[in-house]
């Protein structure tokens, strides 16, 4: 399905000139895994008996996003975003309708026979929901041994010790206790627990972590953060972390991309992402983030609108309805490019210009209180 000029992702501007791609272009120090290269997804909309089929929903608008090896790169932004649906098409649980995804140069709807099978066993997932993404009807032995059953993955001697491994890798000790237990018959942090095993017991290459505490309390969030940055500093695997969590993402990634319907506003080094953030989404995401234990005001950003405003262009920003700093004739008729504000920070937004220095918007700076 095809897509008009005018929605589809903005280019990329440094100072006066485009560079075509800019998130996409690497320093030679860094080497992508993965990558993402006008990637444009749209759901079909339903049909009845009756009445037409209505409009799709699209999910993604050429979308470019670059993961180097052995980086955990955090995927961040709110409900509908489109970060899910950027990670399977990544696992090629779904395919683009435009665009292309890579995987070390491959694209990955081309893979077939056995290179698509090396690709399935280098590139897991671990997905939202413990309490669905495990069968109930299996024991958690059979659970993570699965993945090896399929892959034909040497001796049952063998399959045995590295189900034993997995199990010990993520803190489900002694394992021989978990072995032949339930799904039902544990905690959902162990339920999580055994997810990240099953997707561990191959020893991938890329990890993808779909919002993987968004169902847990804090604590055990913060056990399962600890078990994902030990794994990737062990196994120097590439990850890709998933949260509407800026502080989570902040806590455990190299860099953040933050999306909203299916854009992405900004791009940077999380360090970067949270000290000065540039795009007004961003700003509201911080702000959107708990603050306790202060005896001083915190200042805010205040670039989310309380009440949405008229967008009647089918072009412009897609933020503009919520933006406070928005410029009503400019920002709602014209697609604002991906500008570079930073090292390998970019941003997607009209309130940053070249010659106003490098400065956020509003030159507000946010408290470090927040890290």
């Amino acid at each position: 399905m095809g897509m008009s000029a005018e929605n589809r992702a903005p280019a990329i501007e440094t100072g006066s000139s485009d560079v075509s791609r800019a998130p996409l272009r690497t320093d030679p120090a860094y080497a992508p895994t993965i990558v993402l290269e006008n990637v444009t997804r749209v759901y079909p909309g339903a049909a009845s008996l009756f009445a037409r089929r209505s409009a799709g929903t699209t999910a993604l608008c050429g979308l470019n996003l670059a993961i180097d090896n052995g980086e955990i790169f955090g995927l961040v932004g709110e409900s509908g975003s489109g970060k899910t649906t950027a990670a399977r098409l990544i696992v090629r649980l779904e395919k683009a309708d435009e665009g292309t995804v890579r995987y070390k140069g491959q694209d990955i709807a081309a893979l077939r026979g056995s290179r698509l099978k090396r690709f399935r066993r280098e590139v897991q997932m671990i997905f939202q929901d413990p309490y669905h993404s495990l069968n109930p009807y299996q024991s958690i032995g059979s659970i993570v041994a699965e993945p090896l059953h399929i892959h034909r993955w040497r001796t049952r001697a063998a399959r045995q010790e590295k189900i034993q491994e997995a199990l010990a890798q993520v803190g489900l000790t002694p394992p021989n206790d978990f072995l032949a237990r339930y799904p039902h018959q544990l905690s959902g942090g162990q339920r999580q627990r055994v997810a990240i095993a099953r997707a561990m017991v191959m020893d991938p290459q890329v990890l993808i972590a779909d919002e993987p505490t968004s169902m847990l309390d804090a604590t055990i969030a913060a056990q399962i953060y600890a078990i994902l940055s030990e794994i990737q500093k062990r196994g120097g695997l590439t990850m890709l972390f998933i949260t509407h969590n800026l502080a989570a993402a902040h806590y455990l990634c190299d860099r953040i991309g933050v999306m909203y319907r299916g854009y992405l506003m900004e791009i940077g080094p999380a360090d970067e992402i949270i000290e000065r953030p540039f795009h007004p989404y961003t700003q509201a995401l911080l702000d959107a983030l708990p603050r306790f234990g202060h005896a001083r005001p915190e200042r805010q950003f205040a670039t989310l609108r309380k009440t949405r405003r008229m967008h009647p262009s089918l072009g412009g920003c897609p933020f503009f309805e919520r933006c406070v700093p928005a410029d009503p004739d400019h920002c709602s008729q014209d697609h604002p490019p991906m500008r570079i504000v930073g090292e390998r920070h970019y941003v997607s937004c009209f309130g940053y210009t070249s010659g106003a220095g490098s400065q956020p918007n509003k030159g507000m700076a946010l408290s470090t209180s927040v890290k």
